[in-house]
């Protein structure tokens, strides 16, 4: 009996189990391979070759986790908070964020939208009358349930922030910031697919700050998120040579420009929960100011610990190489002269 609760403790513990996955597999896998060199080479000669042998698959391991940021890797990149700004951004400690516009200031996606050509753009956040609706989102419904859909999807696109009409149409941001309507002073608008990690970041910060009341996300809605500095990267409608390019200069900038980076939040109307019926669409409430969460990008050290693995293996590798050859180079030598290798 003791000895099946020492089995089923085996089983279920995972760090148990694991090092003994681990101590099985070097003494059946290594340990049959030095085995075999020790039994034809000798005992001195056979565990170089094995130590060699195994610095060398390190070597190759450690350089995939080098090149894909994957096994035993440092710190990912992440966002740090600078600062939370609540209201005008002429207060912020960060200067380059003072010459980012208030929200007023710049046209709504849902005037971009209408004012321009891209069908794609109006039909997903353009004016939506009885005819823009298709036949699913119409069928079964009465005329006074048509008006109301009507309402509630033209509300919607009125809702809709510039980063989402980025993810949507992105030549249409760029073409309003050509034509003059978008000033952000140097700012990069970031796409609701291109902030994904900042907007997250952003959330936790919010929820744990002190100086804000925020229980939960449904608290406020995201507005837009911009970024400056950083390597430059691709151009709008990049071609090969393009990307050739930009490989090639990322590759040759040796240092990090330091980027910043800013997501836009406001608090929303409280709105009653319905039994029965989904949550309400949140609103902005625009008589609250705009809170701009102010962060700063730490790049970590993802592929440190790979690449120290990586070339400290590799040194080893070469020495035990080093080392053999010069072993088999007096072995030569001992034979060319008659005398017996090893004495």
């Amino acid at each position: 009996m003791e000895a099946l609760d020492v089995i089923a403790g085996l089983a279920w513990d995972p760090e148990i189990r694991g090092f003994m996955a681990v101590f099985a597999g070097v003494i059946v896998l290594m340990g049959s391979v030095w085995l075999l060199l020790a039994l034809n080479t000798g005992t001195r000669l056979g565990t170089l070759i094995a130590t060699a042998g195994f610095f060398g698959w390190m070597v190759i391991m450690a350089a995939v986790w080098w090149i894909y940021g994957i096994g035993w890797a440092g710190d990912a990149p992440t966002w740090h908070l600078q600062e939370i700004n609540v209201g005008d951004l002429d207060a912020a400690a960060l200067e380059e964020a003072r010459v980012l516009p208030d929200l007023p200031e710049l046209p709504t996606a849902f005037e971009l939208a209408v004012d321009s050509d891209d069908p794609v753009a109006q039909a997903e956040f353009g004016v939506v009358s009885r005819d823009t609706l298709t036949p699913d989102q119409t069928e079964g419904l009465s005329a006074s349930e048509i008006d109301e859909l009507v309402a509630d999807e033209l509300a919607r696109n009125r809702a809709t922030t510039l980063s989402e009409l980025a993810a949507v149409s992105p030549g249409l941001i760029a073409d309003a910031e050509a034509a003059g309507r978008i000033e952000l002073g140097g700012w990069k608008l970031l796409s609701t697919a291109e902030a994904g990690d900042a907007q997250a970041s952003a959330v936790a910060m919010l929820l744990e700050s002190p100086d804000l009341t925020f229980v939960s996300q449904d608290d406020f809605k995201l507005l837009d998120a911009y970024t400056i500095g950083g390597k430059r990267g691709l151009p709008d409608d990049p071609n090969r040579w393009d990307r050739i390019w930009t490989q090639i200069r990322t590759a040759l900038t040796i240092t990090h420009p330091t980027r910043y980076g800013v997501v836009q939040v406001q608090e929303v109307i409280d709105q009653p929960l319905v039994p029965g019926q989904p949550p309400p669409r949140p609103i902005a409430d625009e008589s609250k100011p705009v809170i701009s969460v102010i962060m700063i990008r730490d790049l970590g050290n993802l592929r440190l610990k790979p690449a120290l693995v990586t070339l400290g293996s590799l040194c080893i590798f070469v020495a035990l190489c080093l080392f053999l050859h010069e072993r088999d180079k007096l072995a030569w030598r001992q034979r060319e002269a008659g005398t017996p290798a090893g004495t």
